[in-house]
């Protein structure tokens, strides 16, 4: 049996965007400037490298094997930057949702299916407690299954040799919007400083949590102590 794909939406483009409860004003003002002032101190560690190697090579003979490497670094550094600067604008441009209905439990089989690819062994076991399968969402798979694909990713930098995950999915309710929750619940979490933490990484997540937003729901990580950390998300189900 071939392995579940993210599947695409059923039934003709619905661009009515879902109920959305965003976040008060200063909880926007600030993870806003908080992205932007990482984006800023990214941005001037890349110019001040591209400086540095480029002065580097234009002080150096041309035959000498270090500037091989230097010549290298500021290739790699261009490339680098390349890349930030592409998840920055997809964080800065206004981004539009072309959505369609979907029934929850083909979203959440490619969710998990994406997030099995990705942990590459550690254990992941399912609470299902039913009564969410029938229900359905209006998403726009394209934007959606990036964020899920940037929460996979963050999942495997939580975990480490000796974690497992609990997935719990049930009905929720935030405000007056009803929706369905999953929760990925990491046992015995990897404890590493969030210091190793990229600069790329923390606009990508930032990224997913905006996606997640435009569709009326929410993306987080919970930090629970010694009882371990969860990625938790959120999506409003359609009006019955």
């Amino acid at each position: 049996m071939s392995a579940p794909k993210t599947p695409g939406p059923q039934g003709p483009p619905d661009r009515t965007a879902p109920m959305v409860h965003p976040a008060t004003g200063s909880e926007a003002s600030v993870a806003l400037e908080k992205v932007l002032a990482e984006i800023e101190h990214e941005l001037g560690n890349f110019f001040h490298k591209l400086y540095y190697w480029s002065e580097y090579l234009k002080e150096r003979p041309a035959r000498k094997t270090a500037d091989s490497t230097a010549a290298q670094m500021l290739e790699s550094t261009i490339k680098n930057l390349e890349g930030f600067l592409k998840v920055s604008l997809e964080y800065l441009h206004p981004t539009e949702l072309s959505c369609a209905r979907m029934r929850v439990d083909d979203l959440i089989e490619g969710l998990l299916h994406k997030v099995r690819e990705r942990l590459n062994g550690t254990p992941v076991s399912l609470a299902d407690r039913e009564g969410w399968r029938d229900d359905e969402l209006l998403v726009d798979t394209a934007r959606l299954t990036v964020a899920f694909e940037v929460a996979a990713v963050h999942l495997t930098k939580l975990v480490s040799t000796e974690s497992a995950i609990r997935v719990v999915i049930a009905r929720s309710q935030r405000q007056s919007c009803f929706g369905v929750e999953v929760h990925f619940a990491v046992e015995r979490p990897n404890e590493a400083s969030p210091l190793f933490r990229t600069a790329t990484a923390g606009v990508e997540w930032a990224v997913a949590q905006k996606i997640v937003a435009l569709h009326g729901g929410e993306l987080s990580e919970i930090n629970q102590g010694s009882e371990g950390k969860r990625v938790v998300i959120f999506l409003p189900l359609c009006p019955p």
